[in-house]
């Protein structure tokens, strides 16, 4: 299995490849500009020369005599001059020079540049007057200055990629020390406890960091709803298993001495099994609440209209009904349903006689409100209400029927869309819950 470099490595390596390029660059263009430095001081110079030499009164001067004035020979400049009458003149000492240069190599790229062995020169010929002047300048001294600055830069540039490539390793590492935290930690996390460590910087770590503690926070929260549903199930359903099994038995030990006790128990049996029934579509409806698949824009006036008149016609009561018209919401209309359903039997349930109201209107937010006149809720039930399997009569059994799980549906599909439900009291008496959707 081939070796995987670290984060730490291939970021040093990236980086100094980057600083490279650039210095590489950089150095491309110091050497243009000091090339175009030492040609334009050698052009400026043999520029100079030729204007001096062509401001002065050439025809019939004396050219043996003022050949050397016009260079000046220890910056090893020489100059020749040939007449039309093929004369021929030379400074002091240049005749070697021209000698030597005619053999040299010219340089690509640059006019009047000619090498000879390890000699540079500038080589320049003009037409002044009725002689033809050629111009010899040794730059050798300019070019070594040049060269000598050039490899100072280029020792720089090694020990500034050399410091720089410890400094990047260095910084790279402290960063990349925030990554091997992280991993380390994650191995130590487990499904019930720990979060990752959240850097203040840089944002994409702390951002990570963040994300992923949501996510941990999220899948914990998940495993909860799981061990929960787990458990309401089996508390709950060894119950009605056990009274079911129980009246079997008397069926089977007694049947036959006390015939009468069979319509008895098989109608405690169909009562216990509707009962489960019942039971087990709760816990799976719950079980499936944070599903958000199906959505679609929901008339809501229209669906609490018509969940309401469906309740009257099936319990015989009376509902009275304030709903404001074309109030639209983007939700999966089985859950809207399940939560004016779950309310309208609540409420049904604990006041089965009084007036019961139910209203819709839209503000800020859009309002969902079911008032009866019942048994009411003590303030200190009031949140607990909420809880899965809680009971307002401490039996969960007796007179009111139901398995506590209503409301917890309701709550936990409120929430899935982001409201907010509320639980006040209704004068003379009863319970008011008002439920609270955010506008979309």
């Amino acid at each position: 299995m081939k070796n995987k470099q670290t984060a730490k490595r291939q970021l040093t390596m990236r980086f100094m490849g980057l600083f490279a390029l650039i210095l590489l660059l950089m150095n491309l263009i110091f050497v243009g500009i000091s090339v175009a430095f030492v040609y334009d001081y050698v052009s400026d110079r043999s520029e100079h020369i030729f204007d001096t030499i062509e401001n002065g009164e050439t025809s019939g001067q004396n050219w043996s005599n003022l050949v050397n004035n016009y260079v000046i020979q220890d910056e090893g400049e020489a100059l020749q001059v040939r007449l039309s009458n093929g004369e021929t003149y030379y400074s002091e000492d240049a005749a070697e020079t021209f000698n030597d240069v005619s053999e040299g190599k010219t340089v690509p790229f640059l006019e009047h540049f000619v090498l000879v062995d390890d000699d540079r020169y500038y080589y320049e010929e003009k037409e002044i007057g009725d002689a033809e002047v050629s111009l010899i300048i040794d730059s050798e001294a300019i070019t070594d200055i040049t060269i000598n600055l050039l490899m100072v830069n280029l020792l720089l540039n090694v020990v500034g990629l050399i410091v720089g490539a410890a400094l990047i390793y260095w910084m790279v590492g402290r960063w990349s020390q925030k990554l091997s935290q992280m991993s380390a930690e994650l191995n130590q996390l487990d499904e019930t406890q720990g979060y990752l460590t959240v850097p203040e910087d840089p944002q994409e770590i702390y951002q990570v960091a963040t994300a992923f503690n949501t996510l941990l926070e999220k899948q914990r929260q998940a495993i909860e709803r799981e061990k929960q549903f787990v458990s309401d199930a089996s508390h709950e359903l060894r119950t009605p298993i056990a009274a079911i099994r129980g009246h079997m038995n008397l069926i089977q030990r007694r049947s036959e001495t006390h015939p009468e006790v069979i319509p008895q128990s098989l109608a405690f049996i169909d009562k216990e099994s509707k009962r489960i029934e019942l039971l087990s579509e709760q816990l799976l409806t719950l079980g499936r609440v944070e599903n958000k698949n199906n959505l679609e824009m929901i008339d809501f006036s229209s669906l609490v209209t018509q969940e309401v008149k469906d309740l009257q016609l099936s319990s015989g009561r009376e509902i009275a009904l304030q709903v404001e018209p074309e109030i639209y919401f983007k939700v999966a209309k089985t859950d809207l349903q399940q939560i004016i359903q779950n309310l309208l039997e609540n409420a049904l349930k604990y006041a089965p006689t009084g007036k019961i109201k139910v209203s819709l209107h839209k503000n800020d937010k859009i309002n969902l409100q079911v008032a009866d006149q019942g048994i009411g809720i003590a303030d200190e039930e009031k949140e607990k209400i909420f809880e899965r399997l809680y009971r307002i009569d401490p039996s969960r059994s007796s007179e009111i029927n139901g398995s506590g799980i209503g409301l917890s549906i309701v709550k936990a599909l409120v929430t899935k869309y982001e409201g907010d439900i509320q639980v006040g009291d209704n004068q003379p008496k009863g319970t008011i819950f008002t439920i609270y959707f955010p506008k979309k």
